[in-house]
C-alpha cells in the first residue's frame, strides 16, 4: 500500500513538472513612455495583453528628453513611446534605437489653458499678461510640449516678450498642475491633457501655420532584451484596436 502511494505521488509530481515546463514564463517588456500618455497607456497595455498572455508589460513615465537620457545611460528599456520624433531620432542616430522600428503612432495638438474663472487670454493676447503673472510651459530642454510651445511662440513673435513670464514644468503633467492650482495666468499643454479636467478653462486651440505638428513616436531600443515582444507591441500601436483607444483619449491619427 505504501509503495502504491509512493508511485502515485511520484507520478503526480512528474505530471506537474511536465505541465510547469509546458507553460512559458512571462516575458517582461519595459516601456519608457512620455508623461502625456499616462492616461491612455494603461488602456493600450491592457488591450495588447489580451492577445499576449505570456508577456508582462511594465511602464515608466517621464519627460521624453529625460527618458532618452536614461536609455543612453544604459537603462534596461525595450520600447520608447515619446511625445516627439526628435528624442527618438536622437536615439536612432546614436544607435540606441532601431530606426527600422520607428513608428508615428498618433498626433496631438497644443492648447492654451488657464485657471477656471481666470482672465481668458488667447494666443494673440498672451504678451499682455501683467508683469507679476506667470505662464507655465514644459522645459524646452527635455519636454517636447515645451519645445512645441517655444516653436509656436517664436512663430507668433511672442517668445522673447514672454521669457520673463515663463515658469517651466519638468513634464506636461507638471505644467497642467500649475494651471489647476491657479498658480499661473495661463499654461500651454496638449489638448489630450484637458480631457476630463473640470478645474481649468480651455482658452484656445492652436491652429494654422503656426501650429507645430505634434507626433507620438515609438521605437524599439537596440539593447532590448525582449526584442521580439517589443517589436510586437510597437506594431500593435498601429493597429485599428490601438488607434480606436488613442482616439477615445483625444489623440489624432498618425
Amino acid at each position: 500500500m505504501r509503495l502504491l502511494r509512493l508511485l502515485v505521488a511520484l507520478s503526480l509530481a512528474a505530471v506537474l513538472a511536465a505541465c510547469s515546463k509546458s507553460q512559458p514564463a512571462n516575458t517582461e517588456v519595459l516601456i519608457a513612455s512620455a508623461a502625456s500618455l499616462r492616461g491612455v497607456m494603461p488602456e493600450l497595455m491592457g488591450a495588447y495583453a489580451q492577445g499576449h498572455p505570456n508577456e508582462k508589460l511594465t511602464v515608466s513615465y517621464g519627460a521624453s528628453g529625460d527618458l532618452r537620457q536614461q536609455v543612453e545611460g544604459g537603462a534596461p528599456i525595450d520600447v520608447v513611446v515619446f511625445a516627439s520624433g526628435k528624442p527618438v531620432d536622437d536615439l536612432v542616430t546614436g544607435h540606441y534605437a532601431d530606426g527600422a522600428t520607428r513608428k508615428v503612432v498618433a498626433t496631438n495638438q497644443l492648447v492654451l489653458i488657464g485657471p477656471k474663472g481666470g482672465k481668458p487670454y488667447t494666443w494673440a493676447t498672451l504678451d499682455t499678461v501683467p508683469a507679476a503673472e506667470k505662464i507655465a510651459v514644459g522645459d524646452p530642454k527635455t519636454v517636447p510640449a515645451g519645445q512645441y510651445a517655444q516653436e509656436a511662440l517664436e512663430k507668433l513673435g511672442k517668445w522673447a516678450a514672454l521669457k520673463d513670464h515663463l515658469v517651466f514644468g519638468n513634464d506636461v503633467a507638471a505644467v497642467l498642475a500649475y494651471a489647476r492650482r491657479g498658480e499661473v495666468a495661463a499654461a500651454i499643454v496638449y489638448k489630450t491633457e484637458t480631457r476630463g479636467i473640470g478645474d481649468i478653462a480651455l482658452l484656445e486651440e492652436l491652429k494654422g501655420d503656426v501650429a507645430p505638428r505634434v507626433e507620438v513616436v515609438a521605437a524599439v531600443t537596440t539593447a532590448a532584451k525582449a526584442s521580439a515582444q517589443a517589436r510586437a507591441f510597437v506594431d500593435f500601436l498601429g493597429t485599428g484596436d490601438a488607434q480606436r483607444i488613442l482616439a477615445s483619449f483625444g489623440f489624432g491619427a498618425p
